[in-house]
């Protein structure tokens, strides 16, 4: 939401190379003005079409849009900022170094996801290009952190600059995308967080040297808190740490879930897995080993038999694991 009465504000962000300031200031009776200079004090945007007021259903007082900021991305890293007004670093090999106006998209009532448009500035033509789209998703049921970010295909808004860019039109063109997005099987990229790749990293080394309690530790970290039974791994672990183009790396920390004794969030995250992708057979196993591990003796048995008929299939009956023939 954005509110009536917002007054003029300036921004001076840190670390940007060229721009200097962003100023939203009051305009007309249906957006407000947005204006950017560089260092050297040259005007490189002045506009009113890309922040609009958009009247929302729920007062006559507020409106949705947008926000507006600076910001400056390193090479290969992604600042997604969600709901929550939380930032996120993303792994995100395709974005480039270079300063960049954000807009973050606001809209009364919505409690669950948001846009980040980035828009990349050119310091030679003294342009910006849009370069991406961020769907932000958080847990509306949960704890309200950061579920998932996607990466979406910058051309669905029609736009390539700030220069074509209609933030009236832009808005009811992003509703569709998630609408679409949700009821698809969307092929957009899930961008996995920096720090949860960083923390996977280190609990990984941890296991691989037999430290169990800094293994624990550190897997305690991918868990949101539970304090009011709101937080079950039904709620958020296969939206929050299933990556699509990243199988291999979520079967692992359904492994090491199960290796930290968190056998609940192994089995829903392996479950998934096993069912999206028949042909990842260690997924089957480490499944498997987390039923045995809550007591489910039957589903850990089915698992095991998956495992090993498939082992049998590629050939690879040498490598089936003792357990797996005693337990089936």
């Amino acid at each position: 939401m954005l509110a009536n009465a917002l007054a003029a504000e300036t921004l001076h962000p840190e670390g940007l190379s060229a721009l200097q300031e962003l100023r939203i200031a009051e305009g007309n009776d249906d957006a407000q003005s947005l204006l950017i200079t560089d260092r050297a004090g040259t005007v490189v945007l002045d506009t009113d079409k890309v922040l609009p007021r958009i009247e929302n259903e729920f007062s006559p007082n507020s409106y949705d849009g947008y926000l507006a900021e600076l910001l400056a991305e390193r090479q290969a890293r992604a600042t997604a900022i969600d709901l929550q007004g939380e930032r996120h670093a993303l792994l995100s090999p395709a974005t480039q170094a270079g300063d960049y106006l954000l807009l973050i998209t606001r809209e009364e009532g919505n409690g669950a996801y948001n846009f980040n448009l980035k828009f990349r500035y050119d310091g030679a033509t003294k342009s910006f290009a849009l370069s991406q789209i961020l769907l932000n998703e958080n847990d509306a049921q949960c704890d309200r952190s950061l579920l998932s970010s996607y990466a979406m295909d910058s051309k669905a808004l029609g736009a390539t600059s700030i220069a074509d860019f209609d933030g009236s039109r832009a808005f009811g063109t992003l509703r569709a995308l998630r609408l679409a997005h949700q009821t698809s099987a969307s092929t957009a990229e899930k961008l996995m967080p920096e720090a949860v790749a960083s923390n996977f990293d280190a609990a990984l080394k941890a296991y691989q040297a037999g430290n169990a309690q800094e293994l624990k530790t550190l897997v305690g970290y991918f868990l949101s808190s539970d304090e009011d039974g709101a937080c079950g791994p039904g709620n958020y672990i296969v939206e929050k740490y299933y990556f699509p183009q990243r199988v291999g790396w979520s079967n692992d920390l359904g492994f090491l879930f199960e290796q930290a004794g968190h056998y609940p969030e192994a089995v829903e995250l392996l479950q998934h897995i096993t069912r999206r992708h028949p042909d990842r057979v260690v997924a089957n196993l480490n499944l498997a080993d987390a039923y045995w591990a809550l007591g489910e003796r039957e589903q850990a048995r089915e698992a095991y038999g998956q495992y090993h008929d498939k082992m049998l299939a590629a050939q690879k009956q040498a490598r089936i694991p003792p357990r797996v023939l005693e337990r089936k």
